[in-house]
């Protein structure tokens, strides 16, 4: 990297350590200096940090108790009481561990520099899934990039702009909702598609996805696979199970799906040059947490912090609905969501893994 752009960026940085609010803390990373100059990250709730609040939609999280254990107990529009797994990723690469929601009204200056999630809650590959719920599909997600780039072109210039894209970490995180939301809700879809069908579908999808990121300048990218989602306290409940069942069905579909993800990472390599790609899993971490919670400090992983944490999220989660006194036992903060502390320990993994497979 040329010595214009690290002088940029550090002046830039510096800046905006100096300008953010006081309680606005940063992971310490290993490394001595960042492992890249920024992450861009898109997905759904799991990695939105609030892209969501000022869209018209029922998947927000803009409210108490969300934000519950977040910087000034404020909600954000982060599905948890805490910080998210990319907050936790960027930290530990050495960047700010708060990403900013590249829709935040706040979001201008020095911030844009760092990155941004571009992610956007209740949102999928397959467009049925975001177009549901009324929230940000993968194109507009990318649409949102493009503009952005261009604010950092405006802020660096054409080269130096492209030096940090090119030296930043892309992360996609999502495919949950097209499962669980769209394909065993929807009957046009399960019509229109067998399950391994609508699998290859969205794999298609997530292919067009990749090579067009490809083209915005992206030289290192982490694919999240699926977690085991038919261990969700939701789908417990849905699904009457007692003891420590989950849903053996939806987590068959997960490992299904996570084994093509691999195989489509391993096939891409080849046909976009430059780029290193590595496939990242979060099915067996969460799985372990969720079967052994009293090895990772839990007491609690089959219902949720808020409410009876057997369906509540988003506003079923709201400010009349009681909270358990220590999140920090719980292994999900919602009937969906997990919370902060199993969000550090999987961002943990997940670092480990981007670190062993990229750098």
């Amino acid at each position: 990297m040329e010595w214009r752009l690290k002088l940029c960026i550090v002046t830039y940085l510096n800046i905006f350590l100096a300008l953010s609010e006081p309680k606005l803390t940063y992971a310490k990373s290993k490394a001595t200096k960042p492992l890249v100059t920024a992450m861009y990250i898109f997905g759904d709730s799991t990695v939105d940090p609030g892209n969501n609040n000022g869209l018209e939609t029922i998947a927000k999280a803009n409210f108490p108790p969300y934000g519950r254990d977040f910087i000034g107990r404020k909600p954000s529009g982060r599905f948890t009481n805490g910080k998210l797994v990319t907050d936790i990723i960027s930290g530990l690469a050495g960047l700010p561990d708060i990403v900013p929601a590249y829709l935040d009204p706040e979001f201008r200056g020095p911030r844009i520099l760092t990155g941004a999630s571009f992610a956007s809650a209740g949102s999928g590959y397959d467009d049925i899934t975001p177009l549901t719920v009324n929230v940000l599909t993968l194109e507009q997600q990318l649409d949102n990039f493009k503009l952005y780039r261009e604010k950092l072109v405006n802020m660096l210039g054409p080269e130096n702009s492209s030096e940090v894209i090119s030296g930043a970490l892309f992360v996609i995180s999502m495919g949950t909702n097209d499962f669980s939301n769209n394909y065993y809700l929807n009957p046009s879809t399960r019509a229109h598609y067998t399950i391994d069908e609508f699998q290859d579908h969205v794999l298609h999808t997530l292919s067009r996805f990749i090579e067009n990121i490809y083209k915005e300048g992206a030289s290192l990218l982490g694919l999240i696979g699926l977690p085991p989602f038919g261990c969700l306290p939701s789908q417990i409940t849905l699904y009457h199970l007692t003891g420590d069942a989950c849903v053996d069905e939806f987590n068959d579909v997960a490992i299904s799906f996570n084994h093509k993800a691999a195989s489509l990472v391993k096939t891409l390599k080849p046909i976009l040059p430059g780029l290193k790609i590595a496939y990242i899993d979060i099915y067996d971490k969460p799985l372990d947490i969720i079967k052994n919670p009293s090895k990772y400090g839990f007491e609690e992983a089959r219902r949720g912090c808020c409410g009876t944490g057997t369906v509540e999220t988003a506003m079923l989660c709201n400010p009349t609905t009681p909270v358990c006194p220590d999140p920090s036992k719980y292994v999900f903060w919602d009937s969906v969501h997990p919370t902060g502390k199993v969000y550090n320990i999987v961002g943990q993994d997940i670092f480990s893994q981007c670190v062993s497979s990229l750098f």
